[in-house]
């Protein structure tokens, strides 16, 4: 595949994905127009997450048959649960007139930016990020691919061979795979065509949900929500840049749907869209694809909600001491006990103990840090994005005066304050109060839109509405005519491209997309491959066979013949700190093998056949990667090996003795 138009039928198929398994359950909900359009991914990732694991409990090889078994399997839960309880299946009140299509509208034009952010940084769809996570995330999409398991409880199992069935939330990898299995493209071309069907089509229907349920049919800011949802900087493009942070990426464009979800819930004015006995059967349909997407995505709706939720508690707790004492008291001891009881259940989980031990340290000074989130222009962006800010400033004003959301106001406050804690600062509490989110500046960052693209939409729906006003009184005409909405919603749309391609934000975004899709020609410590080492990759299959196990160490980026060449890699991923014992001795020993009988022994046990070597031009790790594999590192040079193929420094050997004995 070398042109990104012929991924076009992937990416229709990608789109399928993300849309049949969703629409049906829409159907059997009985929710239909734009609600059922925006809902529909959200609830499709639920189900493809929760077909791929019990799909190997069941003996069954993950294809999409799988998903429309557990697709047919929820439509005959909700069928059950209309008979009992009719009020799920409440009718969702009929969109006015243009709604859907206004928000349709904005969406198409987020799609197309964002097409076009993609092919201008990356010239192929076989292009692949050379981030750090980028090893772990295209491996295990091939592992999903070679071993038909795409479940959150094995997809992990390549770097944990001691330790199975551990959990990692693996919907992106099972999206992935189901892809490449349908299409039979490249890893590398199914991971940037998936990338574009969530950041390009599911991120801004998220947006035009939450936006719906916030103002209503206000088809102006509709069309401006969809939009906007391609013009931050810091989400979805930040990800990309930073370790393509793709299981992030798919969480985040989901958390919109969430937090909409919980607004009809617990706001009886905002049941315009959705009775609350639909929305909680959403609810229940929409976690499990959150929290296999990226559980943290979970934190996110609770923390843009936080300002609310807060009022809500502090007026439960009132309304108790105003009838008594006691029951005030009693409401609190409730509080104290759910919460600990909470937080404790969450601290028994390894997966969150294990957030607080990351931390990043500060690079920039808090208010600057503060300065750069408030304008849209986090690392590596220096440009502020004026007009977005402003916007964001008249959507609160709206929000607070119009609307009478003042909760969303302090959201924006509160979320603005986020970056700068873990970028500015080193403090501990900063630490742990970002802990979901690893305490990560990039993934912090990447909040701000969650917020900010409503906010903004709102903005430009009041601008809309003042300039209307103004033209109106200033017009002679008695009879003056109204612009059609086709007419508003192109300028909006118009206004919207308009901002985004003059924004100079979007461009340093760009430029550094563009860097981590770049192959150097010579070693570069920034890059996993140079392009001698990708053209041996790409020859492997002419020296190897799928069952020869290659030696190689992982922090050269030999690791990414994995899911480039459909290889077994020996050591696939960098930061494996779970390894055989018949592993270790090869880390360390391997070196010795034409010699040392029992490293012979443990290469004959391993299926080793062959040593990848592309140098000690090591990707930025821990400060001696050379240490954790000397024996793979001077294997290339002791007497067991063989050079078979070379390109470049980028050599390929083949095991020829093994304790003294030929092979």
């Amino acid at each position: 595949m070398t042109s990104w138009l012929e991924a076009l039928p992937a990416f229709l198929v990608a789109l399928l994905i993300l849309g049949v398994p969703g629409a049906l359950v829409m159907w059997s909900l009985r929710i239909r127009g734009l609600a059922a359009i925006t809902l529909t991914p959200a609830v499709s990732v639920s189900i493809l997450g929760v077909s791929a694991i019990v799909a190997p409990l069941l003996h069954l090889p993950w294809n999409f048959p799988v998903v429309l078994l557990g697709t047919a399997i929820t439509m005959a839960a909700i069928f059950i649960l209309r008979r009992f309880f009719p009020a799920v299946a409440t009718a969702a009140p009929r969109d006015k007139k243009g709604t859907v299509g206004a928000g349709l509208a904005g969406v198409l034009t987020a799609m197309v930016l964002t097409t076009t952010f993609l092919v201008l940084v990356a010239s192929s769809p076989e292009q692949f990020t050379q981030g750090y996570d980028s090893v772990f995330h295209l491996n295990a999409t091939q592992y999903a691919v070679e071993n038909s398991d795409a479940s959150s409880f094995a997809i992990s199992r390549f770097i944990l061979p001691t330790a199975p069935n551990s959990f990692y939330p693996a919907a992106w990898h099972g999206l992935a795979s189901l892809l490449v299995i349908l299409t039979g493209i490249s890893v590398p071309a199914a991971t940037n065509v998936m990338w574009l069907a969530v950041s390009a089509v599911v991120w801004p229907l998220s947006c035009v949900f939450l936006t719906r349920v916030l103002v209503g049919n206000n088809r102006t800011v509709l069309v401006a929500a969809g939009a906007l949802a391609a013009a931050f900087p810091a989400f979805p493009y930040l990800l990309l840049q930073y370790g393509s942070a793709y299981p992030n990426a798919l969480s985040n464009a989901l958390v919109p749907v969430g937090i909409g979800l919980v607004l009809l819930i617990i706001r009886p004015s905002m049941h315009t869209l959705l009775s609350p006995a639909p929305a909680l059967v959403l609810v229940a349909l929409f976690l499990p694809g959150a929290i296999l997407a990226q559980p943290n995505g979970v934190f996110s709706i609770l923390l843009v909600l936080t300002p609310l939720l807060a009022f809500l508690l502090f007026a439960w707790l009132r309304t108790g001491f105003h009838c008594n004492y006691r029951s005030g008291f009693i409401r609190v001891g409730i509080l104290l006990v759910t919460g600990t009881a909470l937080m404790g259940a969450l601290l028994l989980l390894p997966q969150i103990r294990s957030l607080f031990n990351y931390t990043s340290p500060a690079f920039l000074a808090f208010p600057l840090a503060l300065a750069r989130n408030f304008t849209h222009s986090p690392d590596p962006v220096t440009f502020p994005a004026i007009v977005l800010t402003l916007l964001v400033i008249a959507g609160a004003w709206t929000a607070v005066k119009v609307y009478r959301m003042r909760w969303l106001a302090a959201s924006l406050v509160l979320v603005t304050f986020t970056y700068p804690l873990t970028a500015g600062t080193n403090l501990t509490l900063a630490n742990q109060l970002l802990a979901p989110w690893w305490d990560n500046p990039e993934r912090v960052a990447a909040l701000m839109p969650l917020v900010a693209v409503p906010l903004a939409a709102m903005g430009i729906g009041w601008g809309a509405n003042y300039l209307a006003v103004v033209l109106a009184r200033r017009s002679n005409r008695k009879t003056r005519r109204r612009p059609s909405q086709l007419r508003v919603t192109s300028a909006v749309a118009g206004f919207v491209v308009v901002l985004a391609v003059t924004n100079p934000g979007l461009w340093q975004m760009g430029a550094a997309v563009q860097s981590v899709y770049n192959v150097p020609t010579e070693p570069n410590g920034q890059a996993q491959v140079d392009a001698s080492e990708l053209a041996l990759i790409h020859r492997l299959d002419l020296y190897t066979k799928p069952t020869d196990v290659i030696a190689n160490n992982p922090y050269n980026g030999s690791a990414l013949a994995m899911a480039l060449a459909g290889s077994h890699m020996l050591f696939p991923y960098s930061s494996q700190g779970d390894l055989t014992e018949d592993m270790y001795t090869l880390r360390f020993w391997l070196n010795r093998v034409g010699s040392d009988q029992e490293v012979c022994a443990a290469a004959k046990r391993q299926g080793v056949t062959y040593l990848l070597d592309f140098g000690t031009d090591y990707i930025p790790a821990f400060d001696n990667p050379r240490s954790l594999y000397p024996g793979v590192t001077l294997a290339s040079g002791s007497e067991g090996f063989t050079l078979v193929a070379k390109e470049g420094h980028a050599a390929l050997y083949k095991l020829t003795l093994c304790a003294g004995v030929k092979r």
